[in-house]
């Protein structure tokens, strides 16, 4: 499985300098306000960039630069970013540069380079650039960059690489919107083609459609079906998402009399029980414990696990009780200090006389790994 190897991140944000090493499951903790959000907004930025978004709306919604930059331009003028890759034949790289623009308080791309270092080579391949220099949008969102071979596949592994963040459920929230039946490739970040999703595992994989169904009744015991019914005209139809409650067959409850927190659920387990071709490569999820009852917490849990055999898996949690089910090898401690976050990975040797007397969720209570919640 390609993967995320290492991440190198200088003057993003809160994060002055980190490296950080990543493995197949990734669980981020820490309080509120040491960096978490900020790592995965890194993630957000990258997807961004490479859909040919950086400066919008990425910089115009979340910017300006000077308010991305660690401590503002005068003391950080330049973020700088490695990526480092591994695959069957070596690894791979993807390096750029952001430097700020007083002007219009902006950033241009200095710099922006792929390598590739074979496994059988002792030296690395020269570094190939990607743009000119001075450019506004990532290279890797320009067409004629797909020409290269490791340009190609570094903007391929890239582009596997999405954020989901399911908070946003209010009335008129994209999750319990009407969407295309035809917006079925990959479940979107924020949830709203779900019904159209599920629409297409009903009808191409109703084995996995049935363990979503089986899962979410697994915490949702009164939903007993899901009713998808295209509607509208042939060559735009919609697919609302409608349900049925166990015992009451003969009436179909629309999305907008689910409570927040069922749809969460409802989103959370479609998302992680996809088939392999609609998972991400890369698949990162910002406090996928928020508002969820505990004993739906132990799902996700397991299903986190699950598609992490698939994927690769990047998640922040400021939930004590949602790690128990985690090894200490995939925790991540994140905290801060001065203004500058850092990230330290546990490890089930380093813990296990901590371990043999408590649970994870103990020892981090007890402040004995830090980042205490």
């Amino acid at each position: 499985m390609n993967q995320l190897a290492e991440l190198h991140v200088e003057g993003f944000r809160s994060i002055k300098e980190a490296k950080i090493e990543l493995g197949p499951l990734n669980v981020f903790i820490g309080a509120n306000g040491t960096g978490k959000s900020n790592l995965i907004d890194f993630f957000r930025m990258l997807n961004y960039a490479l859909s040919r978004g950086f400066q919008s709306p990425y910089l115009t919604d979340r910017g300006p630069a000077s308010h991305i930059l660690h401590f503002g331009p005068r003391r950080t003028p330049v973020i700088n970013a490695e990526l480092k890759f591994t695959a069957d034949r070596g690894h791979n790289f993807y390096r750029f540069s952001l430097a700020h623009v007083r002007q219009d308080d902006t950033f241009l791309f200095t710099n922006e380079e792929v390598q590739f270092h074979a496994s059988d080579r002792p030296a690395p391949a020269a570094p190939i650039p990607v743009g000119p220099g001075g450019h506004r949008e990532s290279g890797l969102s320009e067409q004629w960059s797909a020409d290269e071979p490791t340009v190609r596949f570094i903007k391929r592994l890239i582009g596997r690489c999405r954020v989901y963040q399911f908070h946003d459920t209010g009335v008129s929230s994209y999750l319990r919107g009407k969407p295309f039946v035809e917006d079925n490739r990959y479940l979107r970040a924020d949830g709203g083609n779900l019904a159209a999703v599920l629409l297409r595992l009903s009808r191409e994989q109703p084995d996995i459609f049935q363990e979503v169904t089986r899962s979410i009744q697994a915490v949702l015991p009164w939903l007993d079906e899901f009713v998808l019914e295209p509607e509208g005209p042939e060559a735009k139809q919609v697919v609302p998402l409608r349900w049925r409650m166990t015992g009451q067959g003969d009436y179909d409850f629309v999305a907008g009399q689910l409570s927040d927190g069922s749809l969460r659920i409802i989103a959370l387990v479609t998302l992680l029980l996809l088939p392999e071709e609609m998972l991400p490569g890369i698949l990162i999820i910002d406090e996928p414990e928020l508002g969820l009852h505990p004993a739906a917490e132990n799902v996700i849990e397991g299903l986190i696990k699950h598609a992490s055999r698939t994927c690769q898996v990047i998640l922040s949690t400021q939930s004590s009780t949602f790690i128990d089910h985690f090894g200490a090898d995939d925790i991540i401690v994140t905290e801060i200090e001065d203004g500058k976050s850092s990230f330290t990975r546990q490890s089930e040797e380093r813990l296990k006389n901590w371990l043999a007397r408590y649970t994870l969720s103990q020892i981090w209570n007890k402040n004995i790994i830090g980042g205490r919640p």
